[in-house]
């Protein structure tokens, strides 16, 4: 009885004591603009890790600055491509809503894309155990993925 009660325990522990690293990616392409609309949804802790701040340290009231280094650490790790073409991603800003930062993203001239790859590694380089969740939506099409630090690109077929 006491070896049960002390695996339960060392199980609580574990379960309780282990982090998880998440993060979520919304694509919807919006028929009126003919555009692709993205917010990336990171919890701002891990983002000030993997941009080598401590936490807390990043400045969110200085703006530009911010915005500039995160703008830096997407292009280098947020990558939308189609017919083996990298898209040019247009880096709208982002928004601190408690623990997240959503940033806000748009690909332009989308009306005749057939096919793209969505490569996500976000946060790769300081948690081995990211998830990156993408959500892609067309119309009533939707289509999720999850990203590991091993499976990074995902191929979608359009509709």
């Amino acid at each position: 009885m006491n070896q049960l009660i002390i695996k339960l325990i060392t199980i609580l522990i574990f379960i309780f004591s282990h982090k998880y690293y998440v993060s979520s990616t919304l694509i919807d392409y919006s028929e009126k603009s003919g555009t692709y609309q993205i917010s990336l949804k990171i919890f701002h802790d891990d983002l000030e890790k993997d941009l080598g701040f401590e936490m807390n340290e990043l400045d969110y009231d200085d703006y530009e600055q911010t915005n500039s280094l995160i703008i830096e650490y997407l292009i280098n790790n947020f990558k939308i491509y189609s017919n083996e073409t990298e898209l040019e991603l247009d880096f709208l800003g982002y928004e601190r809503k408690n623990d997240l930062v959503i940033y806000y993203i748009e690909v332009f001239n989308a009306k005749n894309i057939k096919s793209l790859i969505v490569e996500n590694k976000i946060l790769f380089q300081s948690f081995r155990n990211q998830k990156n969740i993408i959500l892609f939506r067309v119309n009533n099409y939707k289509k999720s993925y999850i990203h590991t630090s091993g499976n990074f690109q995902s191929s979608i077929m359009l509709p």
